[in-house]
This record gives C-alpha cells, structure tokens and sequence, in this order.
C-alpha cells in the first residue's frame, strides 16, 4: 500500500471476531492499547501504522485516535467512516456488493483472512 494514496485496507478474520486497519506501510515499532478490544500499531515517529480490532462490534474511538496519535491526514475521511465499528462498516459493505467501497475521500479495501 502506498503510504499517501489514503487508501485504508481492512483485513477481517471471521473465524476469531478480529479486524486489522492499516493506514499505511511503514514498519511498525510499537503497540499500544488504547482501549480493552482497540489496540494501536506505532512507527518510530510515533504515526498510527495500523489499528488492530479486537471484537468486531467494539467501537473504534476515533476522536481520542486523532487527538492523543498521529493519523496521516490522508487517511482520516476513509477512517471516520468505518467507525463506529467495524461490524457496522461490514454490514455496509455487503449491502452495496463490491470489492471496494467509496468512504469519503479514502478508499477501504476490504479482504477476509
């Protein structure tokens, strides 16, 4: 994934509840849990890598993702609008048939484990 095309790419595992959101490609140095089931992946400038969903109904909490980390602005409109889960995003995404699906200006990418 190119890191300034805003493109998110959600990753699914069905078989345990579990998502990944990843923002961009940079290596990732670091793990921090921002809530029980909401755990964050950090590059070494400390820019939110990816965001790792422990339950898929579990609400991502984008508002203290952008106040307290460093999200890349290029990938804030796609984020927002997977939220408040990604269970709720899920069930959009099966609604409308497609391999992709339009979410502001980014793009969520959407592939099953």
């Amino acid at each position: 994934m190119n890191r300034m095309t805003g493109k998110v790419e959600l990753q699914i595992d069905p078989n345990v509840g579990a998502a990944y959101i990843q923002l961009n490609d940079s290596a990732v140095v670091r793990t921090v849990e921002v809530t029980d089931s909401v755990l964050i992946d950090l590059d070494a400038m400390d820019m939110v890598v990816g965001i790792e969903v422990l339950s898929l109904s579990a609400e991502i909490p984008v508002g203290p993702l952008m106040r307290d980390w460093h999200i890349h602005s290029d990938v804030v409109s796609a984020l927002q609008n997977i939220r408040p889960s990604v269970s709720g995003f899920v069930a959009l995404f099966s609604s409308v048939g497609g391999a992709a699906v339009g979410v502001g200006e980014g793009v969520a990418q959407v592939r099953s484990c």
